[in-house]
């Protein structure tokens, strides 16, 4: 599979000439130029370029960064789950933009468009003769502006680069100065009998971020940006470690689950960190990875998560959507959790397709491995239950457990 940056709409065009037999190749556009301008980065469109070229190493085709910022893939002999994969990571890549995912959290259908080059090769051909229509009208249009391959050296985006390095440094500043432990917050994942009662399994302790930007003074919104949200969650990572670390025996003599991101867990602090941790107590040490982080780096994600269970700790990954769960594979991953996430749109019809394959994930990853969190209500449960879920954790569990309780999660 071979990477081209420069003049790609004229190499694609020579590749599709070279093709004698359509039958068995596939074409995949993805409509990164329509993505919202601060997703349009160098640095991101370089781990979408190398996320693509993983996946697909050792097939035959090419991916072709376009002059306008999207990216075509041409594959022959594509698995269909590789390529569902495929669309699957990329549109994690950017869950941000709203290109990916609609409002309601359905699959945006703009953000990727998939051809069967043996039945839709004219259409697929055609499409590429307006890009290269498009090229040339670019070429020879009278006293143009330059413009970059990549949005790298667009006003844009260095504006927006001079904004993210402002806000990074006043965030940084606000931080240091800041006491964690106000915002710090418990919230249990609790195994639930059929009768409704239930057992605490574990306490996952999280930083809540809207209590985070209150107690900041930075006028900075920590979630306006994806990419300034994940720098700032490593900062977070960092003093979470630190905080355990003052006083251990008060926050393991009971199970907790704690979020770390992948650059955490590989880092020296991490290690010094686990150094001051009793081996018996890491078995009651669930640490949290989001899925988001396995699609970004792979090979990083994998070697974090070795690294984590030979020290004894057990690994959970984080964020994933009833709508794409079908799409993991537990062995591969080789997880010992997985948290799903409650979404109020698939409860209607137990018996639809798509609750069937969301049942058949769960049954595929072991029901007690499958935490469905973000439960507000009674009803969430019971569709957990139904589709044979016994861990969870939200709002309702937290109710029942503490009807009392005056801070929210």
């Amino acid at each position: 599979m071979i990477i081209i940056q420069k003049s790609a709409e004229t190499k694609l065009m020579e590749l599709l000439g070279a093709i004698r037999d359509p039958a068995g190749w596939s074409a995949i556009h993805f409509h990164l130029n329509d993505l919202l301008e601060q997703y349009k980065s160098e640095y991101q469109f370089k781990i979408a370029i190398n996320l693509i070229h993983d996946l697909l190493k050792g097939y035959e085709g090419g991916i072709y960064q376009l002059v306008d910022g999207g990216i075509i893939v041409v594959c022959g002999e594509l698995d269909k789950n590789v390529l569902g994969k495929l669309v699957f990571q990329m549109r994690y890549l950017y869950m941000d933009d709203p290109l990916s995912y609609t409002d309601n959290g359905g699959e945006n259908p703009d953000f990727a468009s998939v051809y069967d080059l043996r039945t839709q090769w004219q259409e697929f051909m055609d499409m590429c003769g307006r890009l290269m229509a498009m090229v040339v009208r670019r070429n020879n249009a009278p006293l143009r502006p330059e413009r970059a391959t990549t949005p790298h050296a667009s006003g844009e985006y260095v504006a927006h680069k001079t904004f993210l390095a402002h806000s990074l440094a006043s965030v940084e500043r606000d931080l240091e100065k800041t006491d964690i432990q106000r915002v710090l917050h418990r919230q249990p994942v609790c195994a639930v009998l059929p009768d409704m009662s239930m057992r605490r399994v574990f306490d996952e302790i999280y930083i809540h971020i809207s209590h985070l930007r209150q107690a900041l003074r930075s006028d900075v919104d920590l979630l306006s940006n994806r990419w300034l949200f994940k720098y700032i969650t490593t900062l977070l990572d960092f003093r979470m470690l630190e905080i355990i670390s003052q006083n251990i025996v008060r926050y393991t003599e009971t199970p907790i689950s704690i979020n770390l991101n992948v650059e955490t867990l590989i880092s020296k602090r991490f290690l010094e960190f686990d150094a001051m941790i009793k081996p018996s107590s890491k078995v009651g040490i669930v640490l949290e990875i989001p899925v988001v982080d396995v699609f970004v780096d792979t090979t990083a994600f994998h070697v974090a998560r070795r690294e984590a269970q030979r020290l004894g700790y057990r690994v959970c990954l984080d964020g994933v959507s009833t709508n794409n769960l079908m799409m993991l594979d537990r062995k591969k991953l080789a997880v010992d959790l997985v948290k799903v996430q409650w979404n109020a749109d698939v409860e209607a019809d137990l018996n639809s397709k798509e609750n069937q394959e969301i049942s058949e994930a769960v049954k595929n990853f072991g029901t007690n491995r499958v935490i469905l969190c973000r439960c507000d209500n009674k009803q969430a449960v019971q569709y957990g239950q139904a589709l044979g879920i016994s861990l969870f954790q939200g709002r309702y569990i937290d109710s029942v457990l503490n009807p009392n309780a005056k801070v929210e999660n």
